[in-house]
């Protein structure tokens, strides 16, 4: 072909396919090869197509998730939910499956006497959960029962990423010795264990 040549003038080759008559003017060299030996083709393991979302030409990261991040309350202590779904020091609780929801009983002690409803936060998705406390002081710390000191106390949270089913709505109810929260769950169905 010469400088002169238009593409009009171009010898197109007609390849047979399963689906269609494709040319080659309309596949590159790797496709045609793919098509034209199949399985057997050098270039096979490069014949998956990226399935994921287009991308927007925008720099920053986002969510690649079907599922509504809407419930996430970014207010509260940074980035929200997602930024802090690893940082979980409560390690002491138990769980309760009822028929519609489920129970989970959070041992602190004097978790009632130290902290009022404020210092209580309770972060949910459909399908993830977050409680925190703040300025909670364990009785065994050391510490007096001055005022001052009491507003010194560390901040405990319990976080679960990924639940084993689906929720509707938390609650959560505070006691002397423990904090109860209340899962309404999506769908009735049995929870044999609390995550995923």
């Amino acid at each position: 072909m010469s400088v002169d040549d238009t593409p009009s003038e171009m010898i197109v080759e007609e390849i047979p396919t399963e689906n269609s008559n494709v040319t080659i003017a309309d596949v590159s060299a790797l496709e045609h090869n793919i098509q034209s030996k199949g399985k057997n083709a050098y270039y096979f393991a490069h014949s998956h197509k990226a399935t994921g979302p287009k991308w927007d030409g925008k720099i920053e990261p986002r969510l690649l998730s079907r599922e509504s991040s809407s419930n996430i309350d970014s207010s509260s202590s940074g980035a929200g939910l997602v930024s802090s779904l690893s940082k979980s020091n409560i390690t002491n609780y138990a769980f309760l499956d009822e028929e519609e929801k489920v129970k989970l009983y959070v041992n602190l002690a004097g978790v009632g006497d130290c902290c009022s409803d404020d210092d209580i936060k309770l972060d949910f998705t459909e399908t993830s959960l977050r409680l925190k406390v703040m300025n909670f002081v364990s009785p065994g710390s050391g510490e007096g029962d001055e005022p001052e000191n009491k507003k010194k106390g560390e901040d405990r949270s319990l976080v679960f990423g990924k639940l084993f089913g689906e929720i509707e709505n938390a609650t959560f109810r505070k006691k002397t010795d423990k904090i109860i929260i209340t899962l309404k769950k999506k769908e009735v169905k049995q929870w044999k264990k609390l995550v995923a």
